[in-house]
């Protein structure tokens, strides 16, 4: 990445930081329940966990090369490419 590149990403991410904290001083006068708590924190590992398993999976699939046919043409090139109807 060039150095511009990463400009832009530390300005987008302090930009990012800069909305998060302002989002949280305005909440500080909000009270949250026990319930709330529960919820918030088995929402969040609920969405790590989800996060997790996609990409176990994606890298699951890229290893065993089940991606490797995608994009390619279904056509066959031969004639004896033909699956055997007569088993």
């Amino acid at each position: 990445m060039s150095k511009l590149g990463y400009l832009i990403a530390a300005v987008l991410g302090l930009s990012a930081m800069g909305v998060a904290w302002q989002a949280w001083q305005a909440m500080l006068d909000v009270q949250m329940t026990t319930n709330g708590m529960i919820a918030m924190i088995l929402g969040g590992l609920g969405a790590v966990a989800l996060g997790a398993g996609l990409m176990a999976l994606l890298f699951f699939s890229n290893r065993k090369g089940f991606d490797d046919r995608a994009g390619t043409s279904p056509v066959r090139k031969s004639p004896d490419d033909r699956p055997n109807d007569n088993v």
